[in-house]
């Protein structure tokens, strides 16, 4: 890892979600562990993070020996403080605007949610992270379009993290600030192009107890 004050880093962020940046790396550094025991991410692999906000979820994986680490996020200062303060100073890593409307994140966004594209080739990872994007897409529509999207970007028997929040325990909303979908419509949706072969959480209702799934593309 770059001998790097990453909180001082982290601490100069001024748009998007900012947790407490101490937290919030030591997350990134347990879920970055969790996706290399999955295989959603591992030595030499190419690796998408949608949804990648200021880029903390890369500290994580500064050590697994990634080829490349693409962050792609509607925020567009995010992503401007992601290429000054993190691609000078992590080799392999880079960062992408997507300009889809959200009326939290990005009002002014071009791209309509439900056309939403990934701006790369097919199969172009190994691995896509998406951590707390489903739970701010508003409907099924949408969630699809990006599932198919991201089942498009990966290779075959490519991994996918993702994060929900789900009824029950949690009421149903389309509100952007925080979409609850049935369990049952989730896994509906996912299990189009993935397969799940774990999960954890989302089982108390709390604002952070999301509802985490591990699923492999589906090769048809």
């Amino acid at each position: 890892m770059p001998d790097v004050d990453w909180q001082e880093v982290f601490g100069r962020a001024t748009h998007g979600h900012l947790p407490p940046v101490a937290a919030s790396l030591a997350a990134s550094v347990e879920e970055g562990l969790e996706f290399l025991a999955q295989g959603v991410t591992f030595p030499g692999s190419d690796v998408l993070d949608l949804g990648c906000g200021n880029g903390r979820q890369l500290i994580g994986l500064l050590d697994q020996g990634l080829n490349r680490y693409v962050g792609l996020d509607p925020v567009r200062e995010s992503i401007d403080f992601c290429v000054g303060e993190l691609v000078p100073r992590v080799e392999g890593a880079s960062f992408v605007f997507l300009d889809v409307y959200n009326e939290m994140y990005n009002p002014q966004g071009v791209m309509q949610p439900d056309q939403a594209a990934l701006p790369f080739a097919d199969a172009s990872f190994d691995g896509v992270v998406t951590g707390s994007v489903f739970t701010h897409l508003g409907t099924a529509e949408v969630s699809r379009r990006y599932l198919a999207e991201i089942a498009r970007v990966l290779r075959p028997s490519g991994k996918l993290f993702s994060s929900w929040f789900r009824s029950p325990p949690n009421q149903l909303s389309e509100d952007r600030m925080r979409t609850v979908f049935r369990e049952g419509e989730i896994l509906d949706i996912v299990t189009e192009h993935f397969q799940i072969f774990d999960s954890r959480g989302g089982f108390m209702g709390e604002f952070h107890d999301q509802w985490c799934l591990l699923a492999q593309r589906r090769n048809s």
